[in-house]
Parts: structure tokens; C-alpha cells; sequence
């Protein structure tokens, strides 16, 4: 697999139906996708300008950069005997693409899976934050050559100034935030490893107590 996009193999992880693990939760990705378009698709509204929602969202990104950086450093480096970390997890599997000998695909250690996601989520708020910067930098220049660039006949046209750059720019801005809204639930998900699940550890059963041992001082003889 190619290293530029060797981050994206969290989207190739499957769970025990076979199904891929970034459609889970698809509702609340699209509901916080839905939300995040709908007030740019009003008019006047600044999405891609200076000072707009993606220029105040790429400075974030660049932030949360360091941080998804840090907790793929720290899972990393944790010790083996934190929470089983590399014992193949018993309670939601997540299986890889590789397989065994038998050709069944091989379920991933909890450090494996939670160090997927965390390098998928710090891919992409790396990539956002590029984007934003480029996307900022270029908007006005390419808003007037795009438009001057097109035959009169087009430019002209009511159909088209009234609708068609409302919604090319309509489905530029729900693509994107699509991805946004992915990289946010994501996210609570790694939270909640980090918090909840990454340490929990296997039950064990206490050495049993020896047969007359006594629990307390011995008692003094007269």
C-alpha cells in the first residue's frame, strides 16, 4: 500500500458482519454533516472566504494535528500489561485486511485498532487544514477566472447565475463537511477508547485461601 495513504487503511477495517467500520454510526455522521452545511447554504454566508467556516476550522485542524500525533506516540508506547492492549479484542472485533494461514481474516489488538484510528483521524485533520489553507488563499481568484473562462452564453444565461454555482457550491461544501462530520464522530470514538475501553483488563480470580488459615493475630495461651 502506498505510504501517502497508508492512514486510510482505518477505512478498509470490517467488523464481525463483514460490514465496513466507517458505516457505523452513519446516521450521526450525516445528521452533524446536515448541520454543519445547512447555514452555508444560505446566502451571504462565509464558508469559503477569509475568516469563514473553513479557514477557523483548518486552524483547528492544525491543532488537533498534534494532539491525534501525540495519542498514536503515547498508545504506542504503552506497556503490554495496560489493559491487554495486545490481546485481540473479545468484545466488538475488528478485523484487517491481511489474513492467516487459513485465509480468515486475522481481528485486530486493541493497539492495533485504536492506533489505525488515530492515524486515519491524524491524516485527516492534516489534509483539512491543507485544504482550507489552499481553498482560502484561492477562492476570489478562482470565482472571477472560472466565470470569465466560461462562454457568454453560459455567464449570461439566468438559469445558470441563479443556479448552477448555488449548487456545484452546495455540493463542494456537503462533501467536505461530510468528511468533517466522519473526522468528529471518529473522534468521540477515540475518545472513548482513551478513556473507557483501553483500559479495561480480563477478569481474574483471586488465589484461593488455604484451608485453617487464620485471618486474624493468634490468640495468647494462658
Amino acid at each position: 500500500m502506498n505510504v501517502l495513504s497508508y492512514p486510510l487503511r482505518y477505512l478498509t477495517l470490517k467488523d464481525e458482519d463483514k460490514h465496513a467500520l466507517f458505516r457505523r454510526n452513519g446516521l450521526a455522521v450525516f445528521l452533524v454533516a446536515a448541520f454543519l452545511t445547512l447555514p452555508f447554504l444560505l446566502p451571504g454566508a462565509n464558508y469559503f472566504g477569509d475568516d469563514g467556516f473553513l479557514d477557523r476550522f483548518g486552524s483547528v485542524a492544525a491543532v488537533l494535528t498534534g494532539f491525534y500525533v501525540a495519542a498514536l506516540v503515547g498508545i504506542a508506547s504503552f506497556p503490554s500489561s495496560l489493559g491487554d492492549l495486545d490481546d485481540v479484542m473479545e468484545v466488538g472485533k475488528v478485523f484487517g485486511r491481511e489474513c492467516d494461514d487459513d485465509g480468515n481474516p486475522v481481528a485486530l489488538t486493541r493497539r492495533q485498532y485504536v492506533c489505525a484510528m488515530f492515524g486515519y483521524l491524524a491524516f485527516m485533520c492534516l489534509s483539512v487544514s491543507t485544504a482550507a489553507v489552499l481553498l482560502v488563499v484561492v477562492t476570489d481568484v478562482t470565482k472571477s477566472s472560472f466565470l470569465q473562462a466560461l462562454p457568454d452564453q453560459w455567464t449570461s444565461a439566468a438559469w445558470f447565475e441563479k443556479n448552477f454555482v448555488w449548487v456545484v457550491r452546495a455540493v463542494f461544501i456537503g462533501l467536505l463537511n461530510l468528511a468533517i462530520a466522519h473526522m468528529i464522530v471518529t473522534t468521540f470514538h477515540g475518545l472513548y477508547y482513551l478513556i473507557e475501553r483501553l483500559y479495561d483488563k480480563k477478569p481474574e480470580l483471586l488465589p484461593k485461601a488455604e484451608c485453617g488459615s487464620q485471618s486474624g493475630p493468634p490468640n495468647d495461651t494462658v
